[in-house]
């Protein structure tokens, strides 16, 4: 099996690259579609089934909700491999800017887009969608208004296919917004955003639609949209089929599927490079894995209990653990907004980024956290009470074990008590990180190239309701400021790019001095793909063709 370290328009590599950051910022093996063979079934295998296909849903925030629905809904702009928007033909042709007297966004869209219904896609969906999202309708339950809450109009232009969208303060990622754009009929009631699209995909718009969900199988079948009015799916059909974790390995070698997103585990590596029709298609991915701490946790809720963590964590062995068996040199990242391929990107973690164990010792000391016994059975206690934390990570992930036990040994010897805790995957996220049952976990951030408003509420201070309860919502580390959130709000309303990266990098600065989420590593996109299916594999920032997915013979 060969491991394709491919750019964008080069032919693949057989070699691994020795340093992470030496990866290309995409490896699809890029085919013109007119070369490739027309039909054929396409068996993508993904790890989670979700009960939720609402992408703008609070439950419906998972990686392979947008993997579905990337070739079935419409998304005004496509991200290149560069994370540089462009509009998307398919639905927009047109887009004009204008910042003054205030920022208005004009789309010309494409007349010929049709939903799955027959009804044209106009200005009147784009107007619905903004309802929806912007905060004011308190029955939609929404993952984020970002951007949405700024939009102070949206009407019709010269036609029902023109829409022109006007802002009441300055939004300058306004291109990653209607990303996986919902019909009206789907987001102007709170019933129908919140249960529309719950266990079914009812309506779409793209160059597939769906053939059939099976529950009892894990399977959603696509099929070519005969109605699709662009350039025609070289597929007939994409087949999805969820299995666990570790079973997808053994499913790609026994043929059962012919592509899926590999974890970071030099096991799983090892075995799908022995597989002899297919390749692993790296490229450098725009997402990082960190370890996020509660910090409304009883032995947490001391930002110098935080740091000290930080400090006692050594985030280099970590990543030099993660990628031991594939002969890459990977880097810690020091930026919880930008990667080390992006432009701006800063290191602003001062005194917290280094591996200083006895620095860490002293700031425990210093919070009243006394060690007492001798050796490995030491342990730091507070009025009585012991310094002892769980870290939770999902069943069956090896890697995920591995890493939570070496954390266990760093935090170990500087007298912090860790208990692994082990918890269903399928719940990890909705039974355990979102309510805030957890002290520590590790996890990964998607990036895209809007690292402030794809993230803002990951690290925006709560709101409190009408019963003075804090709401948290997307920010499961529960720590922020106000000053945190200026800074955010800054960079968003920045439309000059270099003002922007200086306010992303203060935010920044004081998210290392809250002592929110700990970032490790900057991961490679790993995905094992059969070798004769071309324009797929890891797109790093940029967006999938569906349409020109294929095989070549």
């Amino acid at each position: 099996m060969a491991v394709a370290a491919t750019g964008c328009q080069s032919d693949a590599q057989t070699h691994p690259q020795s340093d992470l950051t030496d990866l290309p910022p995409s490896a699809t093996k890029p085919v013109a579609r007119e070369d490739l063979a027309d039909g054929g079934t396409l068996r993508w295998g993904i790890n989670e089934f979700p009960g939720q296909w609402n992408p703008h849903h609070a439950n419906g925030n998972l990686g392979t909700v947008e993997t579905v629905l990337d070739g079935l809904l419409p998304s005004p702009f496509r991200t290149d491999a560069e994370g540089q928007a462009h509009p998307d033909p398919d639905y927009v042709e047109e887009v004009a800017v204008q910042t003054e007297p205030e920022q208005t966004v004009t789309l010309r869209l494409n007349p010929d887009a049709r939903w799955s219904t027959g009804d044209p896609i106009t200005w009147y969906d784009y107007a619905a969608m903004v309802g929806a999202l912007a905060g004011e309708n308190s029955g939609h339950q929404i993952l984020g208004e970002a951007g949405y809450e700024r939009i102070s109009d949206v009407s019709p232009g010269r036609s029902e296919f023109e829409v022109v969208i006007t802002f009441e303060r300055p939004f300058a990622d306004y291109a990653s917004l209607f990303r996986l754009l919902l019909p009206a009929d789907y987001t102007e009631t709170p019933e129908g955003f919140n249960e529309g699209y719950a266990g079914d995909i009812p309506v779409t718009a793209g160059p597939f639609e769906v053939g059939g969900i099976d529950r009892t199988a894990q399977t959603i079948t696509l099929v070519r949209n005969d109605d699709w009015w662009g350039a025609p799916a070289r597929l007939d059909r994409i087949i999805y089929r969820s299995l666990a974790p570790e079973a997808l390995d053994a499913a790609f070698l026994d043929g059962g599927i012919d592509v899926y997103t590999m974890p970071i585990d030099p096991g799983s590596y090892e075995r799908i490079s022995g597989a002899s029709d297919g390749e692993i298609r790296a490229a450098l991915a725009p997402d990082y894995r960190h370890i996020t701490l509660n910090g409304q946790s009883p032995g947490l809720s001391d930002v110098d209990v935080r740091h000290a963590i930080f400090l006692a964590i050594d985030r280099r062995a970590i990543a030099e653990s993660a990628f031991s068996a594939m002969n890459w040199s990977p880097n810690v990242l020091d930026n919880h907004f930008l990667l080390a391929n992006q432009e701006g990107y800063a290191d602003n973690s001062g005194a917290w980024g280094e591996h200083d164990p006895e620095r860490a010792a002293e700031l425990l000391e210093e919070a009243g956290w006394a060690l007492e016994g001798e050796g490995a059975d030491a342990v730091r206690t507070k009025d009585g009470e012991p310094l002892a934390l769980r870290f939770t990570v999902p069943q069956g992930y090896a890697p995920a074990l591995n890493e939570a036990e070496l954390v266990q040994a760093m935090l170990g010897e500087v007298g912090i008590g860790v208990e692994i805790e082990s918890v269903p995957g399928d719940h990890l996220f909705s039974d355990y990180i979102v309510p805030g049952n957890y002290d520590m976990v590790s996890f990964v951030n998607n990036g895209s190239g809007f690292p402030v408003s794809q993230s803002l509420l990951q690290w925006s201070d709560a709101t409190v309701d009408d019963e003075e309860a804090p709401q948290w919502r997307g920010n499961v580390g529960r720590i922020g400021s106000p000053e945190i959130d200026a800074a955010m709000t800054d960079a968003m309303e920045s439309l000059d790019p270099s003002e922007a990266i200086e306010h992303i990098n203060e935010a920044d600065r004081l998210l290392w001095e809250a002592g929110h989420t700990l970032p490790l590593y900057q991961r490679p996109e790993l995905v094992a793909v059969r070798g004769s299916l071309a324009n797929i594999g890891a797109p790093g920032f940029g967006r999938l063709d569906y349409a020109d997915i294929g095989f070549t013979g």
